[in-house]
Parts: structure tokens; sequence; C-alpha cells
């Protein structure tokens, strides 16, 4: 099972459809929690933790990219 780790903020900023979509797929649990620990990261880039590992990207899509790259499958 993947885990997938995002912030409230970041899901209002951009990323809620992303994270809705993923919370669909039976092999991701996607966990939103108030505050990961990265306020200066959420406020002007996307992010989230996959498996451990935190990602950043300047867009909605560039995340989708790099989570899907790094999904165990």
């Amino acid at each position: 099972m993947n885990r997938i780790e995002c912030c409230f903020i970041n899901r209002l900023n951009g990323c809620d459809d992303l994270f809705r979509q993923l919370e669909k797929q039976d092999d991701i649990k996607v966990e939103t929690f108030n505050c990961i620990g990265n306020c200066l990261v959420c406020s002007d880039s996307f992010h989230c933790v996959v498996n451990g590992v935190r990602y950043v990207a300047k867009s909605e899509e560039e995340l989708r990219q790099l989570i899907m790259n790094n999904l165990k499958r």
C-alpha cells in the first residue's frame, strides 16, 4: 500500500483534484493533515510525502508526475 501525506492548505491551494483522484485508487492511502511541517514550501509550491519521501513541484501536473513515478507497484 502506498501512503501519501498532504496538508490541508496545499489541497486548498490547487491540489485537491489530484488528491481526490488518488484517493480512489485501491493501492493508495491519502492522509490529509492540518500541517506536515513545510509551511514555507506550502506557500509557493505543491508538495506531499510519498512513502516517506517529500516531493515538491511548481505545478499540480508536475506533482502528479512525481507521485506516479515514485509509487510502489
